[in-house]
């Protein structure tokens, strides 16, 4: 069936409509992962530095600490943008276009800085358990 319907959307619209909003999923993929490793880096980096490790290496016990204080970092980083994401595909769904921008601007028009922190931290406790 996916195959199928696949097909048919290529002989009706061109073989780059398979590629319809990659371009946000590659850029979204791109700063999770990213922002993953500068975090997981960064807290190996401070703990060395506060006297974690022997002569200048981590313990495994230690690099997982430093790893999860990486995603839990990244996750808060990275997690707006998830919410963005998820807004635009809903509102794709709906046959409305909408950009990153406007999503972003509506949020904040409709109650503030409170009404932004609120939106675009819905879901923290569900992608924190997956760090």
């Amino acid at each position: 069936l996916s195959f199928a319907i696949g097909m048919d959307v290529v002989k009706d619209e061109g073989v780059m409509a398979l590629m319809k909003g990659s371009n946000i999923f590659a850029l979204k993929r791109v700063f999770d992962w990213s922002t993953r490793y500068f975090f997981s880096d960064m807290f190996e980096s401070m703990m060395l530095m506060y006297g974690c490790g022997v002569n200048g290496v981590l313990s495994p016990k230690e690099k997982i600490v430093a790893s999860l204080l990486g995603g839990t970092a990244s996750t808060i980083v990275t997690l707006p943008l998830d919410v963005i994401v998820a807004k635009s595909q809903d509102a794709k769904k709906a046959g409305v276009k909408v950009s990153a921008w406007d999503t972003f601007m509506q949020d904040y028009n409709e109650g503030g800085f409170k009404q932004l922190y609120d939106a675009n931290m819905q879901g923290f406790e569900v992608r924190l358990l997956h760090v």
